[in-house]
């Protein structure tokens, strides 16, 4: 087993758990989850506030030329005002039947985040990915709702290596072995975001200190500790078992690793998880 290792300005890291409803008690099987309850979905309270207008100026001719940025990656933060997700399937279009409510804040604490997919600064509409089934999931938001920022932090973890890469940039910042998902219940392939940062009660230490909530879900199971089976990264108090394949589809890490994630990896990052 190789052990993480530590880079200049930062530790290192390692991404996804299945997060499904908080047991009280520690379980005795490979893995624990952190449950996800669902919410019966309402329709959004209508409002007769209008739009926020936008000001356009015109483009300005320039004879530079500047290449788009391939680690940048636009997030969408809900405003408090936002209770809850509503999505569509175009601008607008018909809204998306969503099974259950994305509240704002998220569950798991802080505000709805959604990882653009589509759009930018100032636009009318956005394409996001939704933290809902399928993974990958995709829909349009009106922007006046949310506030966008940008991040060029992401992460790739490479399940045949149980390995786990942050990058700033083209820069490697974090590297390390992890546990991940069993044969019969593997860690989902696809591309997710970071969407929730839960701090793990001292009551439940087998999580660890901190779990970072992704926008994914196992595909193993249909629930999981009476709860969604959310996909997350979190730490262990079995760091032995790090370089394993023993978890019910989450990555664990070990504790001085998910502290530096949660203090370093935003909301709305991006984490590829790789053969």
């Amino acid at each position: 087993m190789r052990p993480y290792r530590q880079r200049p300005l930062a530790v290192a890291l390692v991404v996804a758990l299945t997060i499904s409803a908080c047991g009280s008690a520690e379980p005795t099987g490979a893995d624990i989850g952190i449950g996800l309850a669902t919410v019966p979905t309402e329709p959004p309270p209508s409002t007769s506030a209008a739009p926020r207008s936008t000001t356009t100026t015109e483009a300005v001719a320039s004879t530079t030329t500047v290449a788009a940025d391939p680690y940048r990656t636009l997030v969408a933060t809900a405003r408090p005002e936002i209770t809850q997700l509503e999505a569509f399937d175009a601008p607008d279009g018909e809204r998306l039947p969503l099974p259950f409510t994305v509240p704002n804040p998220h569950q798991f604490g802080g505000p709805l985040t959604l990882m653009v997919t589509e759009g930018e600064h100032g636009d009318e509409w956005l394409k996001v990915q939704i933290p809902l089934r399928p993974n990958g999931s995709e829909g349009w938001i009106r922007a006046s709702g949310y506030a966008t920022s940008e991040t060029r932090v992401h992460a790739d973890v490479v399940l045949s290596e149980q390995r786990v890469v942050v990058y700033d940039g083209d820069e490697v910042i974090a590297e390390s072995t992890a546990v991940i998902g069993a044969e019969e219940s593997p860690t989902p392939l696809g591309t997710f975001y970071v969407a929730a940062r839960r701090r793990n009660p001292e009551t439940e230490p087998w999580l660890g200190p901190w779990a970072l909530v992704l926008s994914g879900y196992s595909e193993a199971f249909e629930t999981f500790s009476g709860g969604l089976p959310v996909i997350a990264i979190h730490g262990t108090n079995r760091p032995d078992d790090v370089g394993e394949a023993t978890t019910n589809g989450c990555i664990r890490v070990p504790n001085d690793v998910i502290n530096f994630l949660a203090e370093h990896v935003p909301l709305g990052a991006p984490v590829t998880v790789l053969t």
